[in-house]
């Protein structure tokens, strides 16, 4: 079969104004199109123009047309209470380069220079192909005038320094599950606030959220932790920059986000959540899928002690579990009592 591609570019302002101007336009121009080959039509930023989704219904449920559609932001479909096509698309997301993907695993181990090259300028394509000497003002770029700029287009953000530095905030704290009325107070603004900031962020997919573990009321009152999409722009935003020093101070850190982003991409049909108990015992990822129940500690370490596995411990105390792993920088697996210190690059095996 072959296929008519018709596209609309939705940030070009003159493609954005005409269809919000006659959304049916689409309508027409695919009746146009179409004689006996299918129609694929190619819409990018598809959140910009929310009235044409009633015209995409009528297309798809008339078997007009194939339809190809991405978006940086959920915000305005969602609070605006366009039609989502319900039963009618497959969602996908797409990560920044996953380990694969940049060519950081190889057999038997991975590429130490690009591991830590990851750590500090993240996974984003434009970004990697960008030499070194360019790629912390690309990153920069993306953090102050993007994120802003996108903010400032969704018309949510009335008063913008206060959330360039909550923005700030956010990235440090990214990997953890915050204090918003410590965030509050330091950025200037009042709790409420500083909840909706994080929505924003999560609906336009700046941060993705793992929520606590459990059913119960103990994990109702944990707070949920965010992480940043990209590690290049987390420290970006943060204004801690790219210099490998990065790598001594938060080397913790920023290794937990590299695994968790990962594991994010490759979730799939499972379930990521994370544990804390009432005294303070934590697991940091929580694999749920096929009805097993794996438990991940991660940890920055070459020379895992059983102290490692403290959190791991506690859990299989407490919870059902299938599996424990320490996710670390061992160079083979090493079997302890709690559970198996796993090198980090074979972390794929937990999915």
């Amino acid at each position: 079969m072959r296929f008519k591609r018709l596209e609309y570019p939705l940030q070009l302002p003159s493609v954005r104004t005409r269809l919000e101007t006659d959304p049916e336009i689409l309508r027409r121009e695919v009746a146009a199109a179409k004689n006996r080959d299918a129609v694929v039509v190619f819409i990018d930023e598809i959140q910009k123009v929310p009235p044409i989704m009633d015209v995409l219904q009528y297309l798809i449920d008339e078997k007009k047309i194939v339809l190809i559609a991405t978006g940086s932001s959920a915000r305005k479909l969602r609070h605006g209470h366009a039609n989502w096509l319900p039963g009618r698309i497959l969602v996908e997301h797409l990560h920044p380069l996953t380990w694969s993907e940049s060519g950081l695993l190889r057999e038997g181990g991975c590429d130490e220079a690009l591991f830590e090259d990851r750590l500090l300028y993240g996974g984003l394509p434009g970004v990697l192909a960008q030499g070194r000497a360019h790629r912390a003002a690309e990153l920069s770029s993306y953090a102050s005038l993007y994120l802003e700029e996108e903010i400032r287009q969704e018309a949510v953000v009335r008063r913008l320094p206060p959330f360039a530095r909550f923005l700030q905030l956010a990235a440090l704290e990214s990997g953890s599950s915050p204090n918003l009325s410590k965030l509050a107070g330091q950025v200037g603004v009042s709790h409420t606030t500083i909840r909706e900031y994080y929505q924003i962020l999560e609906d336009s997919l700046i941060v993705h959220r793992l929520s606590p573990a459990g059913k119960g009321r103990s994990a109702v009152l944990h707070k949920a932790k965010y992480y940043f999409f990209d590690l290049g722009v987390r420290n970006a935003a943060a204004a801690i920059g790219h210099d490998r020093g990065l790598l001594i101070l938060q080397k913790g850190p920023l290794f937990e986000h590299h695994v968790m982003l990962e594991a994010l991409a490759r979730k799939g049909s499972s379930r990521l959540s994370y544990w804390r108990n009432k005294k303070g015992r934590e697991v940091d990822l929580v694999v749920e899928r096929d009805g097993e129940v794996t438990a991940v500690e991660i940890k920055a370490t070459t020379e895992p002690r059983e102290s490692d596995f403290a959190g791991l411990a506690a859990f299989r105390a407490e919870e059902r579990c299938d599996r424990a792993c320490l996710v670390c920088q061992v160079e083979r697996p090493q079997k302890f009592k709690q559970g198996v210190a796993l090198p980090w690059w074979q972390m794929g095996s937990l999915f």
